[in-house]
């Protein structure tokens, strides 16, 4: 079986388009639409569909998406073994990641394997909870950066304990606190990410027994910073984001304390290639 054609057809589904296919793969957009369509009369069916937007996938396509990608992780994983038995370390590597990883762990890990390894290609796709979830499941995703799922089929290695801290403008009243009591929030206006972005802040307010009075969403914690400094609200961000964002806003612990358990969520260990090994065994000792 034509592997490679496999990987054109994943590529231009997930990109929605074959130009973008190409480029990332290094082939024409008249290479990959012959090859497609070669491909698509040796198995019988359409494949591809063509939209407004590009190309998506037909229903056939997409009742074979699962087992196409195990076929692609498969030969990845035994060219992994190969180079292994080589003495080599080599690959693809594809890692969801939240903003805050993809600030404080992604540009050590790369520069590492840059120096050391370069013949290691890693996909970084900067997403959500629920995308690096579905990511996982459906093996678009090697690995994910994020914090502790809690799902009993995704397994989950921790690696360090990230606080969430409330945000506020500055001279708010609940900055004269050290710390500020999670029921004193009941009435303040908020800023959330989406919960299927971020579900750690949610949390927090599910164990406290209430929801927040919501003004504003944002899909990123940065954005969400930026309107807390304009008074928009108050926000709950872990420290790991706020490290990185110096601001105009005043930042204190919760009372109880509150934390995100960062680690590196995957299918399954037992199952992962020697690469995919080998990275978490480089961030399990050198992430800190």
């Amino acid at each position: 079986m034509n592997t490679q054609r496999i990987k054109v057809l994943i590529t231009a589904i997930e990109q929605g388009s074959l130009t973008k296919a190409g480029e990332m793969l290094g082939y024409t957009q008249s290479y990959l639409t012959q090859a497609m369509k070669a491909y698509e009369e040796e198995i019988g069916f359409p494949l591809l569909v063509k939209t407004n937007r590009g190309v998506e996938a037909t229903n056939e396509a997409k009742i074979l998406l699962p087992a196409m990608r195990e076929l692609i992780r498969c030969e990845e994983k035994l060219n992994q073994e190969m180079a292994e038995i080589q003495g080599l370390r080599k690959g693809n590597l594809r890692i969801g990641s939240f903003p805050s990883t993809s600030v404080y762990w992604v540009p050590q890990i790369l520069q590492y394997f840059q120096n050391n390894y370069p013949d290691v290609v890693f996909r970084i796709e900067e997403i959500g909870h629920e995308e690096m979830l579905h990511g996982i499941m459906d093996g678009s995703l090697d690995m994910a950066l994020m914090s502790d799922p809690r799902k009993p089929n995704i397994d989950f290695i921790p690696i360090l304990e990230d606080p969430m801290l409330v945000v506020m403008p500055p001279g708010h009243k609940l900055a004269r606190l050290e710390s500020v009591p999670i029921s004193k929030l009941k009435k303040q206006p908020f800023i959330m990410t989406y919960e299927s972005y971020d579900l750690d802040p949610y949390r927090i307010f599910e164990k406290a027994g209430f929801i927040p009075e919501v003004k504003y969403f944002s899909r990123d914690d940065f954005a969400v910073l930026s309107m807390v400094q304009k008074g928009l609200g108050l926000a709950i961000i872990p420290q790991l984001t706020i490290s990185e964002f110096p601001g105009k806003y005043e930042a204190r612990k919760l009372e109880p304390d509150s934390y995100r358990t960062m680690g590196i969520a995957l299918k399954s260990l037992a199952d992962a290639g020697p690469l995919t090994r080998f990275v978490i065994k480089y961030i399990k000792e050198n992430i800190k």
